[in-house]
């Protein structure tokens, strides 16, 4: 072959077209898959940071409700000057619920409260007798309502077969923990 032949001209061509499809091949396809990486970091990392703006917002905007209603009879916690007047509370709101709910009443009794930060955890542990729909509406105006209330030691038993088919099948223990301000 000599020179500037079309022969060895085409041959150039395609010795050039072979070492760029290398040189792409160990460079630049490599390049290319880390910069897609990089910016799909960048997005996860941008959704991130917009979640935790939308949880701070959120988190200062039940802080400020709760310090508004702490005290009103909408507010998160027992509108009450001692212990026991919170408990009495407590107390009277689960009878009403009960009596609601044709459930039977078997005890209810105070339980000794504690300081847990600004706050006095108010507890009261009751044991009543009632049918499946009327526990789930009990413990459904528990969780919904205001103040709000923590259930604990859930125990649900049921009667012996003995008992089957009577009004109130099931034999319910709970202790309801509910808050009130430490300085009230």
């Amino acid at each position: 072959m000599t020179r500037g032949t079309p022969a060895s001209r085409l041959l150039a061509v395609c010795l050039l077209a072979v070492t760029l499809a290398i040189a792409y091949a160990a460079v630049g396809s490599p390049l290319r898959a880390a910069y897609v990486e990089t910016m799909t970091r960048i997005g996860d990392q941008r959704r991130a940071i917009d979640q935790l703006r939308g949880t701070t917002a959120r988190e200062t905007a039940l802080a400020t409700a709760l310090k508004s209603n702490a005290d009103g009879p909408d507010g998160f916690l027992v509108a009450a000057a001692t212990d026991s007047s919170a408990a009495a509370l407590l107390q009277s709101r689960l009878q009403a619920l009960i009596e609601e709910n044709s459930a039977q009443l078997v005890s209810l009794e105070a339980l000794d409260g504690e300081s847990q930060g600004p706050f006095r955890a108010i507890r009261v542990r009751a044991q009543f007798a009632t049918g499946h729909d009327g526990l789930q509406r009990i413990l459904h105006a528990l969780e919904d309502g205001r103040p709000v209330v923590f259930l604990d030691n859930l125990t649900v038993n049921a009667r012996t077969a003995r008992a089957f088919g009577v009004e109130r099948p099931l034999d319910v223990r709970v202790d309801l923990t509910s808050f009130r301000a430490e300085n009230e």
